[in-house]
């Protein structure tokens, strides 16, 4: 009896031996293929680079474009504050309907494109491009008016140079 139960303790051991080995093996996958995923993401970020193409161009979803002029506008000011960003991210989570984690995404990729712009004039101007011809008039409105309630999370209402840019955008998305 105690040498079956010696048997059966070795190939228990030899089991669990095999079994952690593949679950170091699957491990070891994942990481791999993290490490393609970042690769090849840096691989995108330098063709861009290369090619002089600007994030901004590269935009394809009209939520990101509204999202990233309202990241311009909580930006002007200075640097984000925490209620702009949750402002930011309740506004595109409202007004698009979206789930909370891909609102917060499309913040978050609206922030990036903003950090990538040195002139943010500039960024809302191409932005605008994107707008104008992906938006209805009644969602263009809509548009200047989560611009303006993000911008005026901070208190005082719109500073003097967020009036100026907001009436700059509304003309360039009529």
């Amino acid at each position: 009896m105690h040498i079956l139960l010696g048997v059966m303790a070795i190939l228990g051991g030899i089991a669990f031996f095999i079994w952690r080995i593949r679950a170091t093996a699957e491990a070891a996958k994942d990481i791999v293929e993290a490490a393609d995923d970042i690769r090849a993401a840096a691989r995108r970020f330098g063709h861009n680079r290369k090619t002089k193409i600007n994030p901004l161009d590269t935009i394809e979803d009209s939520r990101v474009a509204a999202a990233a002029v309202m990241a311009a506008f909580a930006r002007m000011d200075g640097d984000y504050t925490q209620e702009q960003l949750v402002a930011i991210k309740d506004e595109c989570q409202s007004v698009f309907g979206t789930s909370e984690k891909e609102a917060v995404e499309i913040a978050g990729q609206s922030r990036w494109l903003m950090e990538q712009s040195a002139n943010l004039d500039e960024a809302i101007r191409r932005l605008s491009r994107i707008l104008r011809r992906d938006l209805e008039t009644g969602e263009k409105k809509q548009l200047l008016s989560m611009v303006t309630r993000v911008a005026s999370v901070e208190g005082d209402g719109l500073s003097e140079l967020q009036e100026q840019s907001l009436s700059q955008l509304s003309r360039q998305i009529a």
